[in-house]
């Protein structure tokens, strides 16, 4: 018996000389500001005062910056995710990842109700008579539904199928809603979404805009003509973060060239406030390739209200947005086709969306959405307020 206590406290010192060492380790090298693999501000050692002892922001913060400082965090990460996968679990983080380096985003059945799901229908559908203008349910299939072969062998995941018969039973009788099929986003042999993110990549976004534009009897262009050029070849997207294990498994960044000249009017703020504006020439910042999150190239990012002038068209119809990010990348297939486009997004946005539809008088609406946000959105009682 004396000899097992002594063995546990052998092990029990070579733990705590452990975590001595790795504490060590980390106030020792430079902070840093910022975590490229977790894309956020990082927490600094903080500094001291009794003030701040007394009060426990200093052991919080302390806490935090020993956590974050930490030199071992991302070989750590890493470590675990190969961990993982070795022992064959290829879902962590609420991520799939398979061998080849592909990640898709986890999502099941469960992760919506058919409840929540009714009632923004039904939401939609008072929207839609109330304002008197056509709305369209253009419903962007996720990544592990449009291309199951992304995901491990026998990983549960949404029936975005068994979804959107859902919502097409609910919305047939209806004239004012209708829902789009996605049928060229769902039948193309390309790879349509980037390996390492949940956003479909640009021939993706091509393809849902070809799809909108078909379905509601507008012309659409060959993605030739859009002159495309990759401007980033080593995209790492938000689902390569959550599991850091393959360090080749690289996005190419590619947009289209030619575009007719655009006025963006951007208007933001906090709490839905929007009370900051901006203006650009351009439907995409490039100051976002220098960052991690290069999908925000796309219109720097979500904002609550964006206003789109073609200056090509003196006149012509109005499109209004309803989204989620997807339809950043969408915009540029869809921008030939309207003078204008208007694009609330309703995570930014708390005035009043029926004044919007009032004051830019579109030809119709819709909501841009991936599926699951959309069966998600608990959101949609703004458009009737």
């Amino acid at each position: 018996m004396k000899k097992k206590r002594t063995n546990n406290l052998f092990y029990i010192i070579i733990f705590i000389q452990g975590l001595v060492f790795a504490g060590l380790f980390s106030v020792a090298h430079p902070a840093k500001d910022f975590s490229e693999l977790e894309n956020r501000t990082l927490t600094k050692l903080p500094s001291f005062s009794l003030e701040k002892v007394f009060d426990g922001t200093f052991q919080d913060q302390m806490e935090n910056a020993l956590k974050d400082q930490s030199a071992l965090k991302t070989p750590a990460a890493k470590l675990s995710a190969l961990f993982d996968l070795i022992t064959w679990r290829y879902d962590k983080n609420g991520t799939y990842f398979t061998s080849d380096g592909n990640y898709v985003e986890k999502e099941t059945d469960d992760d919506y109700t058919d409840r929540r799901l009714s009632m923004n229908l039904r939401i939609i559908v008072r929207f839609a008579e109330e304002s008197g203008k056509p709305v369209d349910l253009c419903l962007i299939p996720p990544k592990g539904a449009a291309e199951p072969s992304e995901l491990p062998s026998y990983a549960p995941y949404l029936d975005d199928m068994k979804l959107r018969e859902k919502i097409f039973k609910e919305t047939k009788e209806n004239d004012s809603v209708d829902l789009v099929p996605m049928e060229n986003l769902l039948s193309a042999d390309k790879e349509r979404y980037f390996k390492t993110d949940h956003h479909y990549n640009t021939y993706g976004a091509y393809l849902s805009a070809k799809d909108y534009l078909s379905f509601i009897g507008y012309p659409t262009a060959s993605i030739d003509i859009y002159r495309l050029s990759t401007v980033d070849d080593d995209f790492h997207g938000t689902l390569f973060r959550k599991a850091p294990l393959f360090d080749n498994s690289y996005d190419h960044m590619i947009i289209p060239s030619n575009l007719p000249p655009v006025k963006v009017r951007y208007s933001y703020g906090t709490d839905g406030r929007l009370d900051q504006t901006e203006e650009s020439d351009s439907l995409y910042e490039a100051g976002y390739m220098f960052t991690e999150d290069k999908y925000s190239v796309y219109m720097g990012g979500n904002h609550g209200l964006a206003v789109i002038d073609n200056q090509k068209k003196n006149s012509g119809p109005v499109l209004f947005m309803i989204k989620d990010s997807f339809a950043n990348s969408a915009v540029p297939y869809l921008i030939r086709s309207y003078k204008r486009i208007v694009m609330v997004d309703l995570r930014y946005f708390g005035g009043s969306v029926t004044d919007l539809v009032k004051k830019y008088d579109p030809d119709r609406t819709v909501i841009w959405y991936e599926s699951l946000n959309f069966a998600q959105e608990s959101r949609f009682s703004m458009l009737i307020r």
